[in-house]
């Protein structure tokens, strides 16, 4: 991506957005409600966008705990995939999760997810378990699909 990213927290307004691209870019996708809890709860929801650009290219949500911070989500726009904007905002969450003293970052990623498994891996992810029938949705002929989920962790210490 030639431009500069600019995050940004996520404002309800952006929430029909962002669930569209949800609804686009998962099988499981989160309903707006969750969304809108996440902003409540006052989590970590930055969307990023550049000048040139106001459509919303990114987003993501974290938790902020004591000494550790659970990174929910980062979606790209299927057409801006694979030009580092999932990367600057997984560097921007680290900073964030640095800046609250987190210790570790935790997340739980679809184990037949082999793009984002190996996005994290390349970012110092380490794989420590899985969480059997995790994930539970209707795949694309309705049929019912339970998918483990690996359990990932990057150390900030």
């Amino acid at each position: 991506m030639n431009h500069n990213i600019i995050f940004q927290k996520i404002d309800p307004e952006d929430l029909p957005e962002v669930l569209a691209m949800e609804q686009q870019c998962y099988p499981n996708p989160w309903p707006q409600k969750t969304m809108q809890d996440c902003l409540d709860a006052g989590y970590q929801c930055l969307k990023g966008l550049t000048e040139q650009n106001p459509r919303i290219l990114c987003y993501a949500y974290m938790m902020l705990g004591h000494e550790e911070a659970h990174l929910l989500k980062i979606t790209v726009r299927p057409e801006h995939q694979k030009q580092g904007l999932a990367q600057a905002m997984l560097q921007r969450l680290i900073l964030i999760a640095r800046i609250n003293h987190a210790r570790r970052i935790w997340l739980e990623v679809r184990a037949g997810n082999t793009a984002a498994i190996r996005f994290y891996r390349r970012a110092g992810f380490k794989t420590k378990g899985k969480r059997r029938h995790y994930y539970r949705y209707l795949d694309s002929q309705g049929q019912k699909v339970k998918e483990d989920a690996l359990i990932m962790c990057y150390s900030l210490v």
